[in-house]
């Protein structure tokens, strides 16, 4: 029977089947927190519409919304759309930065989030994460 391997943080799991991967990750830093997001059901070409829906439960979700303009990034050099935004979450101010890329057949969506505002030491950090992704097959 031919498996198919999936890394966790304990080792790796080897399925005994193809598997398609729908989980959200979070991991914690000293002051910060990544979430990794998975979207399987956004069709190619409609990767700003979920972009957009996804900032609009933002907007409807969380108080004293503030966004910046979604512009072009990357994720490991997969072409990416990006997004600075702050808003208030339980009177606490967060900042945020988004990214979501198309990778194969579905998006990718990372999420930098902290309790201060970015600073140079801030948006090295995010830009490594970014650059960190080794694309698998």
């Amino acid at each position: 029977m031919k498996t198919v391997p999936f890394a966790l943080s304990e080792g790796v799991l080897n399925l005994p089947a193809a598997v398609q991967d729908h989980s959200i990750n979070v991991l914690k830093f000293a002051d910060a927190t990544l979430v990794i997001t998975r979207a399987w059901d956004v069709p190619a070409g409609d990767e700003e519409k979920y972009l957009s829906q996804q900032l609009g439960k933002i907007k409807r979700n969380m108080k004293k919304v503030v966004m910046g303009e979604i512009a072009d990034s990357d994720i490991a050099g997969i072409p990416a759309r990006e997004v600075a935004l702050r808003f208030e979450n339980q009177h606490v101010m967060v900042y945020e930065k988004l990214a979501v890329a198309r990778v194969d057949d579905h998006l990718l969506a990372f999420t930098l989030s902290r309790m201060q505002p970015f600073d140079a030491d801030g948006d090295a950090f995010w830009t490594a994460i970014k650059a960190g992704l080794q694309p698998g097959g």
